[in-house]
């Protein structure tokens, strides 16, 4: 018994002192804000150095990340431009507002650059406010090319609500099974 007690003791004593010396280590934890929204992980600084949530900062950012063989940490932000493009007796011209209540008929233009992820898909989607998605491009195993433009099919869509719909584009890295946004545009209706 006394046995026993001796090395619950130790045991106790051994994790405490682990902890401490992991706690001395940890300087400060900080929160961690990108234009004014905060992400939901923490970052730390440990010996004046600041380690970050890599995963929300590239999600944050719109960007890839992956690790490579040789442990490396890759991150690519590719550079994606999108204009909205409105269609009617008038002409084509770009458009960013609409009125609560209007159809417009448009297609979406698309320039990136700097896309150095191999990609296995290609999808683009427009939310409502009240977050409806409607899909307006998809593609499978694009072409995998640092610069490309693509222009979406003509969309009739009824922008019944009032605030923001986002267009926003995603790509699919090609060993990955996650999406990743790495555009978003809005469309304000008032």
């Amino acid at each position: 018994m006394k046995l026993k007690k001796v090395l619950v003791s130790v045991l106790l004593l051994s994790l405490w002192g682990g902890g401490m010396i992991f706690a001395d280590t940890v300087n400060q934890i900080i929160r961690v804000s990108v234009n004014g929204s905060s992400l939901n992980d923490t970052g730390i600084v440990v010996d004046g150095t600041t380690y970050l949530p890599l995963r929300q900062l590239a999600d944050t950012f719109n960007a890839f990340i992956s690790w490579s063989d040789n442990k490396q940490v890759v991150i690519n932000k590719p550079n994606i431009h999108m204009m909205t493009m409105s269609v009617n007796s008038n002409g084509v011209y770009p458009f960013q507002a609409v009125e609560k209540g209007s159809t417009v008929t448009f297609y979406v233009l698309v320039h990136g650059d700097s896309l150095n992820t191999p990609l296995s898909a290609a999808k683009m989607e427009i939310v409502d406010p009240g977050e409806s998605v409607k899909e307006l491009y998809y593609e499978d195993k694009p072409e995998n090319l640092n610069v490309f433009q693509l222009r979406t099919k003509e969309i009739k869509y009824k922008f019944g609500s009032e605030g923001e719909y986002k267009v926003r584009m995603y790509m699919k890295a090609e060993k990955s099974s996650e999406w990743t946004l790495v555009s978003e545009k809005l469309i304000f209706s008032k």
